[in-house]
C-alpha cells in the first residue's frame, strides 16, 4: 500500500467520522423539540410574578434545540474543510425512533413528551465521559468522547501527513456567521492556512464538547458564553440546562459541575403537557385520516428541511436563511397533532413520526 493510498483511507475515515458526528447532532434534535412542543404554555401562574410557569422550560429546551444546529453547523465546516460531503438527506443514515445513539454505544432515545424522565434522558445523553482515555483510542461511549476520539484522530492524521494534505476542502463552502439563520453562539470558520484551519477544526470541536457536555469547562457550570438579553447571563452547557428543569432552579454560573443549581427559581408545571403518545409512528393513523394528513404535511417540511440543509452545506449557503419559515411551520404542525386525540380510547394525542420521505 503507497502513502497515498494510507492518506486517502485516513481523508476517509476522518469524514466517515465527521458524517457520524453530523447525524449524531441531528439525532438530539427531534427528540428535544418533540418534548418542548408538547408543553402547554397555559400552566399555573406563580403567584409572586405574572409570569407562565412554562415558559421558562420552554425556553431553556429551545436554547438547546438552538445550539445543536450550530453544532451541525460546526461539524459541517469541519467535515468541508478536510474535502467531505455533507449528507442530511439520506434515508439509510437517519434516524427512526426510538434508537439508540453512537453506533448503539451511547444511550436509547424516544420521542416523548416532556416528563421527569425524558428531561432525565436528556441529561445522560449530554453527560460528560468520567475519563478521556479510553475515548482517544477510540472506546467512547458519551458524545463528549466521541468527540474526544475525532480530534485525537484529526491531530494524529495531520501529525502525520501534514495539515496541508489533510484540510484540503473548498474554503468557498464554509458557512459564517453572516450566513447562519439563528442564534446558539459563534460560527467557526475553519479557513486560512492548513495550520490555522487545523487550528480552528479544533476550536469547533471544542465549542460543540463545551456547550453539550461541559467536558472541558474545569469544575464550572458556565460556559463563558452570554444569553442573549438584558440581563447578559452567563449560559451552562446542556447538560446543566437540563439539570436546571429537573430542579426547578437556575444554575449559577459558578456552582460547582458536581452540586445542584443555587440560581433563582425555574418554575415547572409538569402536569401542563399535552398527553402525546411514545414515539409515534404513521401505522397508528390508519384510522384517523385527519391526523395523517396532518402528519404527512409535517413530514414533507421535515424533508424539506432536511434537503435544504444538504444544499447548504454542499452547494448554495444562502438555503440557510430560506429554511426559517419551516421551521415555524413544524412547530405549529407539531403542536396541532399533539392537541388531536387518537381514535383507539387511549387518552393520548398524536405526535410528529420525523419520517423523510425521499428527494422530491
Amino acid at each position: 500500500m503507497t502513502s497515498n493510498d494510507t492518506l486517502e483511507k485516513t481523508r476517509e475515515k476522518l469524514c466517515g467520522l465527521l458524517q457520524k458526528a453530523l447525524m449524531l447532532e441531528l439525532s438530539t434534535i427531534p427528540p428535544y423539540a418533540t418534548a418542548c412542543y408538547s408543553i402547554l404554555e397555559q400552566g399555573q401562574y406563580d403567584r409572586s410574578e405574572p409570569t407562565i410557569v412554562n415558559a421558562e422550560p420552554i425556553e431553556v429546551i429551545r436554547q438547546v434545540m438552538v445550539e445543536e444546529m450550530l453544532h451541525m453547523v460546526l461539524v459541517a465546516n469541519v467535515l468541508n474543510s478536510i474535502g467531505g460531503h455533507p449528507k442530511l438527506n439520506d434515508p439509510d443514515q437517519l434516524p427512526t425512533y426510538p434508537t439508540k445513539l453512537l453506533d448503539g454505544r451511547g444511550p436509547k432515545v424516544h420521542l416523548r413528551r416532556f416528563t421527569p424522565q425524558q428531561v432525565k434522558s436528556f441529561r445522560l445523553i449530554e453527560t460528560a465521559p468520567k475519563d478521556t482515555g479510553p475515548a482517544k483510542k477510540g472506546d467512547y461511549h458519551t458524545i463528549g468522547g466521541f468527540y474526544t476520539y475525532i480530534k485525537q484522530e484529526i491531530e494524529n492524521a495531520c501529525d502525520t501527513f501534514g495539515n496541508d494534505a489533510i484540510f484540503i476542502g473548498d474554503e468557498k463552502r464554509q458557512i459564517s456567521n453572516d450566513d447562519y439563520f439563528g442564534a446558539g453562539g459563534e460560527v467557526i470558520e475553519v479557513v486560512g492556512t492548513p495550520k490555522q484551519r487545523r487550528i480552528s477544526a479544533m476550536r469547533a470541536i471544542t465549542e460543540i464538547m463545551e456547550e453539550g457536555e461541559g467536558a472541558d469547562l474545569g469544575h464550572r457550570a458556565g460556559d463563558k458564553d452570554i444569553i442573549p438579553g438584558p440581563e447578559g447571563r452567563e449560559d451552562v452547557a446542556h447538560y446543566f440546562k437540563f439539570n436546571e428543569i429537573l430542579h426547578s432552579r437556575y444554575y449559577h454560573p459558578d456552582d460547582a459541575v458536581d452540586e445542584p443549581p443555587t440560581g433563582g427559581d425555574l418554575i415547572v408545571d409538569w402536569s401542563a403537557v399535552s398527553p402525546m403518545q411514545d414515539d409515534p409512528c404513521e401505522s397508528n393513523y390508519a384510522r384517523a385520516p385527519e391526523v395523517a394528513a396532518m402528519s404527512a404535511e409535517f413530514n414533507t417540511a421535515w424533508t424539506g428541511l432536511l434537503d435544504g440543509l444538504e444544499t447548504a452545506f454542499n452547494t448554495d449557503k444562502s438555503a440557510l436563511r430560506d429554511l426559517v419559515p419551516t421551521m415555524y411551520i413544524m412547530k405549529s404542525l407539531a403542536q396541532k397533532l399533539m392537541r388531536i386525540p387518537l381514535p383507539d380510547g387511549s387518552g393520548e394525542t398524536a405526535g410528529p413520526t420525523w419520517t423523510y420521505l425521499g428527494k422530491a
